[in-house]
């Protein structure tokens, strides 16, 4: 690894660091609010993007060239996914931006931290976060000689990779949409839990 390719590297595990714990801080903090009469919408979550990949299945003849500890069946190259979010309060738009993960390659989790205010009452809240960048499936064209155990093993392992990946990222896209009684003061949290793949709301009093 260069000495340029190790600091950068440093440098964005200090920022994901340093982000991860102010969002906590923030998430955990009492909010003042303004006005006695108003309250506040808060979307608070981390969560990692998905990598989206262009796969390309190697022949027999190009793995045979690579050292052993690198033959992998699958070549891929990707970058870590863009998101939209938007936000919507009794059908009116209130915010539309673009989200990424953290860290100078965006491959970091996404830590991210909204506050808008909120009037008491009845409110129909819409919170979609959607993937921008489209999904590329691995390539199923290629070499299709007969392997052997060990190679079908490999191959079987760096599929069940892949799934992994994705089933702990941000699915293409996690919505609310809900309505609820807001009293004045409150603060309304929408986070995001990983166990669940989806966003979950919470109202403080």
């Amino acid at each position: 690894m260069s000495r340029v390719s190790w600091v950068r590297g440093a440098i964005g595990v200090v920022v994901a660091a340093f982000g991860l714990l102010a969002l906590r801080a923030l998430s955990l903090t009492s909010l003042p609010v303004a006005s006695k009469g108003r309250s506040v919408l808060r979307l608070s979550w981390s969560a990692r993007p998905e990598r989206i990949e262009q796969c390309r299945r190697l022949t027999d003849a190009e793995l045979a060239e690579r050292p052993q500890h690198m033959r992998l069946r699958w070549e891929c190259e990707g970058r870590f996914a863009r998101y939209l979010l938007t936000l919507s309060v009794n059908g009116q738009p209130v915010a539309s931006d673009t989200v990424r993960g953290s860290g100078l390659r965006h491959d970091r989790p996404m830590h991210l931290f909204r506050e808008y205010g909120l009037e008491p009452g009845e409110q129909r809240l819409a919170v979609t976060l959607r993937r921008i960048d489209a999904e590329v499936r691995p390539d199923s064209a290629g070499d299709q000689t007969a392997e052997g155990v060990g190679a079908a093993d490999r191959e079987t392992r760096e599929a069940q990779e892949r799934r992994t990946r994705r089933a702990e990222a941000l699915p293409e896209v996690v919505s609310l949409d809900t309505t609820l009684a807001v009293h004045a003061g409150n603060v309304v949290l929408i986070s995001y839990s990983s166990t669940a793949r989806e966003l979950v709301l919470k109202a403080r009093p």
